[in-house]
């Protein structure tokens, strides 16, 4: 019995964990381009290297998801970054919004970052409190 109850919630941890690296990850894309379209400067080292640290982690993520047979996640969430990585190279100083593809892509893909970080929260405190239950 006891074994049961650590194998229902055994993934929770991992998920709470992958979410909350995720929306801390997703506040610095959003700081780093933030900067990158409203700043004056000719130069982003620091901003670009965020950006490749924060698709570092999102890959890593992505592959996990596979890895944890969430196939349908981590897939959609490679393609997501690859289409971001992509779309990117339009967006620099003084880019203002509108509907032209690039712009559409990397909002699309940090919109689907937000949702799957809302999912692995989710699913870290549901498996948290399902651990914390008794099995009856």
């Amino acid at each position: 019995m006891n074994q049961e109850l650590e194998i229902r919630g055994a993934g929770a941890p991992r998920h709470l964990r992958d979410g909350l690296v995720t929306v801390c990850v997703l506040l610095l894309v959003f700081a780093a381009f933030d900067d990158i379209t409203t700043d004056n400067a000719t130069a982003f080292p620091l901003e670009y290297t965020i950006l490749i640290a924060c698709a570092g982690w999102l890959f890593f993520l992505g592959l996990r998801l596979l890895r944890q047979h969430h196939h349908g996640l981590g897939a959609v969430s490679l393609v997501a970054l690859a289409a971001a990585v992509w779309a990117q190279r339009a967006i620099g100083p003084g880019i203002r919004p509108g509907l032209w593809t690039e712009y559409v892509v990397v909002t699309a893909a940090y919109v689907w970052f937000v949702v799957l970080s809302c999912v692995l929260l989710w699913r870290g405190w549901r498996g948290y409190l399902v651990r914390a239950r008794p099995i009856a």
